[in-house]
């Protein structure tokens, strides 16, 4: 009986550490798919993982102001 609680609190564990290890979502391979544009069209230079300032051209900051949308 400790041995099936054991394998199904590793296996609970192991189901727990796949679903947060996996890389977080991002937003510029969506961007990059609908628009057609690089990332360099919106920033000046690639912002990295978990950064605070995007780095933004006129037309990355327009996006951002108009929710994340090309402007018209």
């Amino acid at each position: 009986m400790k041995i099936l609680r054991l394998g199904f609190v590793l296996m609970t564990a192991l189901g727990v550490a796949l679903i947060f290890s996996g890389p977080p979502p991002e937003a510029s391979a969506k961007y990059m798919k609908e628009t057609g544009k690089k990332c360099l069209d919106c920033h000046t230079k690639v912002p990295k993982k978990g950064a605070t300032d995007p780095q933004l051209t006129e037309l990355g900051k327009k996006f951002a102001e108009n929710g994340h949308k090309l402007p018209k």
